[in-house]
C-alpha cells in the first residue's frame, strides 16, 4: 500500500462509524434490539393414584419432554402425591423439584415427603419458583384430580387423599405474591384437573393471574396436550397470554378427539379481570332471588327444577355429588322468574369467558356455580369456607335451614356493602374501552357472542326498587359511568330495597313430605300409570322420577332395574304419567341397571353400575333424542375416597362385564336395597347398548318425589304384567 493512500483516523472518527453501523443493524433487525422476554411454567404435579395406577403423570411429563423449548422458556416441576412413579427416576418417597430447560430435565431439589394437598407445600413451591425461576411471563398449572368448588384440587395419595381447598390456594398465593387486578404476577393459572372451572375458583385466583384455564366437566385421563401448547409457546414467545390460553383449550379438545374422549370434554379460558363485575351481577341476581323467595316460597321449587334441568356435572346417587351446575344454563332458565338482573349476569358471563371448547354431548357457558343437589350440610359448610359467600349461597342456607335469619341478614348486608364498594372501584370500567364511535374487540376477532348490546338498559320504571342498581350496571357495561351517565350514589338509592329484603329474611321451614309416601297411583284411560298430586302438593317438589323393578320369585327378591325421567310432567297441575313401553336398556342383550344423571332437551345422561374386568365402575351412557340411540362414552372407576376419577376407560373386545342391580327381600319391610351382581359375560367384536324387549314377566313401577331440601317419598306401586308383548297395568 502506498504511503499516499494510508490515512490515520482519529479514535472519535471510528467511534462515530461504529455507532452508525450499530444503528443500521438495529434498524434492519429490530427483534434483536432487546432480549426475548422470558417465560416460566410452574407445574404442581400431584401424581395421586392417577400416576400410581395408570402412569398418567409420567405420560404427560414424557409429552412435555418431547417439546423443544428455547432458552427463554423453562418449566419448573414439583412432583409428589403418588405411591409409585413410573418414569424418569422420580421418587415416591420424596418431594422433588425439576427444571426442564434446553431439552433436558434437571433435578434441582429432593425434599422430605410432604403433603401436596397441604397449603404449606404449595406455598413452599411458589416461594422456590419466585426466588429461583422468576420470569417476565409466568404460568402456574395444577395437575391431578379436581372436585369443583367444594372438593378442591391435588389429592395426595400418601396423605389420605387430602386436597387443597380454594381458600388454601388463595392463602398460599397471597403469602408469596401481592394480588393485583392491574398487574397480576401470573399470566395464566390453569387446572389440568376435573370440575375446577367455577365462579368460586375464579374468585380464589383473581388478582394473581390475568386468565384462568379450567374444565367444568370431568377431564379424561389424556388431559392437556403439553407438547402442543408448550411447543407453540416455544415457537412464538411473543404471543399474548390470551392467545396461549386459547391454544391450551384448542389443543386439549384436539387431543380428546384423537383419544376418543371428546364427548363430554369442556375447557374454558376466563378473563379474571372481569370477575369482580361477574361476582357483582351474581350477587345482584342473588339479592333478587332472596327477595322473590321471601315473598313466595314456591320460588325454591322453581329454582330447584331449573337447576336440575340445567347442564350440571356429576350429581347423582350412583356417581356422588359435586353440586356444580352450569351458570349460563341455570340463569337462562331463571330469566322469567328473575327478570331484573338475569340479563346483566349473562352479559358479564359472556365478557368473562373469553373462549371455551366442548364436545358434542355438552353445551357449557364456561363457568359453574354451586347448587345443593344433595342437600348436605357438609357441602354447604365447605362452600362457606371458600371465601366467596354470595347472595345465592345465603339463599341456599335459608332453603336448607343451615342459616338462621340473623346470620343471613349479616351476610346480605355485607354483600350489599361489597356491591357499593365494587361499583365505586375504577377496576369495573371496561379495560381498554374504545373511544366513542369505535368498538373494542378481544384478540382474535369480534366481541364475545354474549357481550353487552348497545343501549343496554334496565326497566324504565323509576319506582322499581332495583332501578338504581340496574342504572349503575348499565352505565358500567356501556363505559359511561365515569362520564356521569349514572349517579355516583346510585347504589345508595337502592338501600330501601336491600333493607326490605333483609327485614323479610327467614329460613324455609323444615319440610315434611311424608304424606306423599305410598301416594296412590292410578291407571289412566290409556293404560298408563298416573300420579295426580295437584298443584299444592308439588309446591315444594323439584323432581319427580320413576323406578322400574321386577320380581325374582326364585330368590324372593325385588330387583330395581333403574331410575329414569321418561314421563309426561305437568308441573302446573301436578300430574305425571309414565311412558313405559315394555322395553329397557341392555348391553349386548344383557339387561342393566341405569340411573338418569342429567336430562335436557337434546339428550339424557345415565350411569350404569358394572364390574369391568373385576373393578367396580360406572358406564357413562348418553341417549340422543334426535338419533334415538344410546352411546357409551366410557367407564369410570368408583373411588373409595369420594374422589371423581379422571380416567375414562374405553370398552373393548375381550373385556369382562358383570351387571349390577339393586335388590332387597320381598318380605323384609326394614331392609334397604343392596347391590347384587347378576350376569357376567365377555364383550365381543360388536358392543351394542340399546333398548330391548323385556319379555314376559311381572314388573313394578313407582314414582319418587323429591323436595327442595332433598327429602324424598315413594308412591304406591303399580304392577305391570307383560305377556306376549302386551303390558297390562293394575293398581
Amino acid at each position: 500500500m502506498s504511503a499516499s493512500r494510508l490515512r490515520i483516523r482519529s479514535p472519535g472518527h471510528w467511534t462515530a462509524r461504529l455507532w452508525l453501523v450499530c444503528a443500521f443493524l438495529l434498524f434492519l433487525c429490530p427483534a434483536r434490539a432487546h432480549a426475548a422476554e422470558t417465560w416460566a411454567i410452574y407445574w404442581y404435579l400431584c401424581g395421586s393414584d392417577l400416576e400410581t395406577d395408570f402412569g398418567a403423570a409420567s405420560a404427560d411429563l414424557e409429552e412435555l419432554l418431547s417439546a423443544r423449548l428455547p432458552d427463554n422458556v423453562s418449566v419448573v416441576i414439583q412432583t409428589g402425591g403418588a405411591r409409585k412413579w413410573h418414569g424418569y427416576g422420580i421418587s415416591a418417597g420424596n418431594i422433588e423439584r425439576h427444571v426442564y430447560r434446553g431439552g433436558r430435565l434437571h433435578k434441582e431439589a429432593s425434599l422430605p415427603q410432604a403433603n401436596m394437598g397441604d397449603a404449606e407445600n404449595l406455598t413452599s413451591f411458589l416461594a422456590f419458583c419466585k426466588e429461583n425461576h422468576s420470569a417476565d411471563h409466568q404460568v402456574f398449572i395444577f395437575w391431578d384430580h379436581g372436585g369443583g368448588s367444594i372438593g378442591g384440587v391435588a389429592n395426595d395419595q400418601n396423605f389420605s387423599f387430602d386436597a387443597l381447598s380454594l381458600k388454601e390456594i388463595r392463602d398460599s398465593f397471597a403469602r408469596v405474591y401481592t394480588a393485583s387486578v392491574e398487574r397480576p404476577p401470573f399470566d395464566i393459572i390453569g387446572f389440568d384437573a376435573c370440575l375446577m372451572a367455577t365462579l368460586d375458583t375464579a374468585g380464589a385466583v383473581n388478582g394473581f393471574a390475568r386468565y384462568m384455564v379450567a374444565s367444568q366437566e370431568m377431564e379424561p385421563a389424556n388431559g392437556w396436550r403439553y407438547a402442543a401448547w408448550t411447543g407453540a409457546l416455544g415457537a412464538d414467545t411473543s404471543m399474548s397470554p390470551e392467545k396461549l390460553g386459547r391454544i391450551i383449550c384448542d389443543t386439549y379438545l384436539d387431543g380428546c378427539r384423537q383419544a376418543g374422549t371428546e364427548d363430554n370434554a369442556t375447557l374454558s379460558l376466563v378473563d379474571l379481570g372481569k370477575i369482580p363485575l361477574l361476582n357483582l351481577t351474581w350477587n345482584a341476581l342473588g339479592l333478587e332471588a332472596v327477595s322473590v323467595a321471601m315473598d313466595n316460597e314456591s320460588f325454591y321449587a322453581a329454582y330447584g327444577r331449573q337447576a336440575k334441568a340445567s347442564e350440571n356435572y356429576v350429581n347423582s346417587r350412583v356417581e356422588g355429588y359435586t353440586n356444580m351446575v352450569d351458570a349460563g344454563a341455570l340463569v337462562r332458565r331463571l330469566k322469567k322468574v328473575l327478570p331484573e338482573f338475569a340479563k346483566y349476569f349473562l352479559d358479564a358471563l359472556g365478557e368473562a369467558v373469553v373462549h371455551e371448547v366442548h364436545g358434542p354431548c355438552r353445551s357449557p357457558s364456561g363457568l359453574s356455580v354451586y347448587y345443593p343437589f344433595d342437600g348436605d350440610s357438609g357441602g354447604f359448610a365447605s362452600m362457606m369456607q371458600t371465601g366467596n359467600i354470595t347472595a345465592f349461597l345465603v339463599l341456599n342456607g335459608l332453603q336448607l335451614g343451615f342459616l338462621d335469619a340473623d346470620s343471613a341478614v349479616a351476610h346480605l348486608e355485607r354483600i350489599s356493602a361489597d356491591i357499593s364498594r365494587t361499583l365505586e372501584d375504577d377496576a369495573l370500567a371496561p379495560e381498554g374501552a374504545a373511544p366513542e364511535g369505535q368498538s373494542a374487540a378481544p384478540e382474535g376477532g369480534s366481541r364475545p357472542p354474549h357481550g353487552p348490546p348497545t343501549g343496554h338498559q334496565g326497566p324504565s320504571d323509576a319506582q322499581n326498587p332495583w332501578f338504581p342498581l340496574q342504572s349503575a350496571l348499565s352505565a358500567v357495561f356501556e363505559g359511561q359511568r365515569r362520564e356521569g351517565q349514572a349517579p355516583a350514589n346510585a347504589i345508595l338509592l337502592m338501600e330501601p330495597a336491600v333493607n326490605a329484603v333483609a327485614a323479610s329474611v327467614a329460613p324455609l321451614r323444615q319440610l315434611d313430605i311424608s304424606s306423599l309416601e305410598d301416594f296412590r297411583v292410578t291407571v289412566g284411560d290409556g293404560g298408563e300409570a298416573r300420579l295426580d298430586l295437584g298443584p299444592e302438593r308439588v309446591r315444594h317438589l323439584d323432581s319427580v322420577q320413576f323406578y322400574l323393578a321386577c320380581f325374582d320369585l326364585e330368590d324372593d327378591l325385588v330387583v330395581l332395574l333403574g331410575k329414569d325421567a321418561d314421563m309426561e310432567a305437568d308441573w302446573e297441575n301436578g300430574v305425571f304419567k309414565d311412558n313405559f313401553q315394555g322395553r329397557w336398556a341392555a348391553l349386548n342383550e344383557h339387561l342393566v341397571y341405569m340411573e338418569v344423571t342429567h336430562q335436557d332437551e337434546a339428550r339424557n345422561h345415565y350411569a350404569v353400575p358394572v364390574k369391568l374386568n373385576g373393578v367396580r365402575c360406572n358406564l357413562l351412557v348418553v341417549y340422543d333424542f334426535a338419533k334415538e340411540e344410546y352411546r357409551i362414552l366410557g367407564a369410570r372407576r368408583l373411588h373409595d375416597e369420594n374422589i371423581m376419577d379422571k380416567a375414562l376407560i374405553s370398552l373393548k373386545k375381550g373385556d369382562t362385564i358383570t351387571t349390577i342391580f339393586l335388590a332387597m327381600p320381598v318380605d323384609d319391610d326394614h331392609a334397604d336395597f343392596q347391590e347384587m351382581e347378576a350376569d357376567t359375560f365377555t364383550l365381543g367384536e360388536n358392543i351394542v347398548f340399546a333398548d330391548t324387549d323385556m319379555g314376559d314377566g311381572q314388573f313394578m313401577f313407582l314414582f319418587e318425589m323429591t323436595d327442595v331440601q332433598n327429602n324424598s317419598a315413594m308412591s304406591q306401586i303399580v304392577t305391570i304384567e307383560v305377556k306376549d308383548g302386551t303390558a297390562v297395568y293394575s293398581e
